[in-house]
């Protein structure tokens, strides 16, 4: 299955419709693991199919993962 992968942009005007954080915020998320993206050509994309199978609970994710 090849993920579905949405721009930094789209995907905080989507995900958060009334108040969406930065894009550099959405940005160091991205760097430091805390929401599955991919970095192509130097622009970050968000892995969406990925992000929405998460709980934002480390430990709750990892069992769900195991």
């Amino acid at each position: 299955m090849i993920p579905k992968l949405m721009s930094v942009s789209d995907w905080r005007t989507a995900r958060f419709a009334s108040n969406p954080p930065s894009e550099q915020t959405v940005k160091r998320w991205a760097k430091n693991g805390d929401i599955p993206a991919k970095k192509i050509g130097g622009r970050w994309f968000i892995m969406v199919t990925e992000e929405l199978q998460t709980t934002g609970d480390e430990l709750v994710d990892a069992v769900l993962r195991g």
